[in-house]
């Protein structure tokens, strides 16, 4: 009877002990909550539920002792494999990542990996969630690599040069790669202020600055000379593109229907001057922050990305994930801006941050936008 004691007990140590290794015990201390212990182990919140079922919905107590997969005994990565004849990989989402990081990871289109997805939607993809992908090899690629530069619209570059009034010397103030001088704002300034400032007047302000509003937030780039010369060469540019227009590769349409997914996401969100968050977002605003999903980094404003993001177009190659562009100032100057969504005829739909509404999807053939169309620009080029 000893004997089997004795045996029962060193079986009883022996998983013990290989249970442990694979498992780390936590004691919760003031002001722990099941996020931030999952972000001290490197693990996601459905992995600690996992062990400790108990504690999903519950109220996190002091001194609850915890059991957390020990990552260093695994000696798998985050993507595994099932044992089934028909083997299929899955990868665990990490901090940071999007469905177009992992698509360009595992070197598979976004077409193919929301095929094999169809329950994931874009923007609610989480850290711990799995996300299947092809059972092709891993393709590395560093975490810090750039989207390929063919496919990056032209960024307008600010560059801190001298000005010729000593007086007006400032280190918020820049010249961008059109030659306009910029002022970046800063806590407490305002258009009167700047206009005393630079001794321009606060009407030239505006029409140089189609999208500005009243209460300028701190950060936001005002324009307070313009470099003629530079703008009109690069103006020139745009509106002469390339001669042969082609239709967007399957890829770049699976990239346009992508940012339309994410865009559309926000639908209902409401107008924030100099917002590109969901608490809020202007028109460009929502460009900028869309694109951003895509690692392409569109300029700040309507009437920059105009002539600096992409390539102008002719209206009839409209294609989904192009730029529309309209003038509501009166003035005729570019300080709105949308992406086309669907193109029915001559029908083009946008989706759009306005003042009135916030983010909403608008047409062409509303009699407002209609009469203040201005041009499209294609920003998601084809490789050549």
């Amino acid at each position: 009877m000893k004997l089997f004691q004795i045996i029962t007990f060193f079986l009883f140590f022996c998983s013990s002990v290989v249970f442990s290794q694979k498992t780390i015990k936590h004691t919760v201390v003031s002001g722990e909550s099941i996020y931030s212990i999952a972000k001290k182990y490197d693990v996601s919140e459905s992995d600690i539920y996992e062990l400790n079922p108990k504690s999903k919905g519950a109220l996190l107590q002091l001194k609850t002792v915890l059991l957390i997969p020990n990552k260093k005994s695994k000696s798998k990565s985050n993507k595994e494999v099932s044992s089934s004849k028909n083997a299929t990989e899955t990868h665990i989402v990490e901090s940071g990542e999007s469905l177009y990081k992992i698509a360009k990871k595992y070197d598979i289109s976004l077409e193919k990996l929301k095929e094999l997805n169809p329950d994931i939607k874009p923007e609610s993809i989480q850290i711990g969630d799995k996300i299947v992908v092809s059972a092709k090899k891993v393709k590395e690629v560093p975490k810090e690599k750039e989207a390929p530069k063919e496919n990056k619209p032209k960024e307008i570059k600010t560059v801190v040069t001298e000005i010729s009034n000593p007086t007006n010397m400032d280190a918020n103030l820049c010249t961008d790669e059109l030659g306009n001088k910029v002022h970046t704002v800063t806590k407490g300034e305002t258009l009167y202020r700047l206009s005393k400032k630079y001794k321009v007047s606060v009407k030239d302000l505006e029409e140089m600055n189609p999208e500005i509003i009243a209460n300028l937030p701190i950060g936001y780039e005002v324009v307070i000379k313009k470099g003629d010369v530079e703008l009109a060469k690069h103006q020139n540019e745009i509106v002469s593109g390339p001669k042969d227009i082609e239709e967007l590769s399957p890829e770049n349409m699976s990239k346009a229907e992508f940012l339309i997914a994410v865009a559309s996401q926000h639908i209902g969100t409401r107008y924030r001057g100099g917002g590109t968050t969901s608490a809020g977002f202007d028109c460009s605003g929502l460009m900028f922050s869309t694109f951003k999903h895509i690692d392409m980094t569109l300029p700040r404003s309507s009437s920059s990305m105009a002539v600096g993001a992409g390539y102008k177009i002719d209206r009839s190659q409209a294609q989904k994930g192009d730029l529309i562009f309209f003038t509501t100032n009166g003035r005729g100057s570019i300080n709105h801006v949308g992406m086309i969504t669907e193109i029915i005829g001559d029908e083009i739909k946008f989706i759009h941050s306005s003042v009135q509404a916030g983010v909403i999807i608008s047409s062409t053939e509303e009699p407002y936008y209609k009469k203040r169309f201005i041009q499209i620009n294609r920003v998601l080029e084809n490789n050549r």
